[in-house]
């Protein structure tokens, strides 16, 4: 089965992603948040502009990560980018994979602070809840039966931790790393944040309800 209106969370989960090779920003780049990113990481993401396809762009954008990003995780990330958002690289392309780069504490900090700035007024803050115990066990029926975990690396009970396709972003530790309103604005309507982003969207579209239940679901994932 297709993915279920979550299939391209590039969440983002998406999420941060970078070409660049190195190991950690040197000094020859310092500065404020500000700076590093207008300097360095728009390189490759756009922190600004109208939604474009995927195909279009080298990266995830950032145009939001103030609604997307949990800043402890992101802080965290960005000194130790081990973790792989895209199995396959971003878009479907193997060059994507390579290591993002790493920063020092100081400037980790200061590159999530001002990508806190980044906001969309389409998202909401303050809608999601802690899903209560019917809602947990609604959208649990609901992402298995939609296939989500066909094209989402998903946790699981596996010698891995986790199973699942590779076609698009990895859902674990989602509850980790990101905002529980952004994945529920983008479960809403990807298209909205990524054009022609391929998700599919059932005929006719869920309520409002069965896609704040999966989206509380998702929220446990660890």
């Amino acid at each position: 089965m297709k993915s279920i209106v979550l299939a391209a969370v590039t969440l983002i989960v998406g999420c941060v992603i970078g070409l660049t090779d190195g190991d950690v920003l040197g000094e020859s780049v310092v500065g404020s948040g500000d700076k590093i990113v207008k300097s360095v990481c728009v390189q490759c993401h756009r922190v600004e502009g109208k939604p474009a396809p995927r195909r279009t762009k080298q990266a995830p954008d950032l145009i939001w990560a103030g609604n997307k990003y949990q800043r402890e995780w992101l802080v965290a990330w960005l000194q130790n980018p081990e973790f792989r958002h895209y199995p396959v690289g971003y878009d479907f392309r193997p060059e994507r994979k390579k290591r993002h780069l790493a920063l020092p504490a100081d400037q980790a900090k200061a590159v999530a602070e001002f990508l806190a700035t980044r906001k969309d007024g389409r998202i909401k803050e303050g809608v999601m809840k802690p899903g209560t115990a019917e809602q947990l066990e609604r959208g649990q029926k609901l992402y298995r039966e939609h296939g989500c975990q066909n094209c989402h690396f998903t946790p699981a009970k596996t010698a891995k931790g986790f199973a699942g396709g590779t076609s698009s972003t990895s859902f674990i530790m989602v509850g980790d790393r990101l905002n529980a309103d952004w994945v529920y604005r983008f479960n809403q309507n990807p298209n909205d944040f990524e054009p022609d982003s391929g998700a599919y969207i059932p005929k006719p579209p869920l309520p409002d309800d069965d896609i704040y239940a999966i989206t509380a679901y998702m929220m446990t994932f660890k």
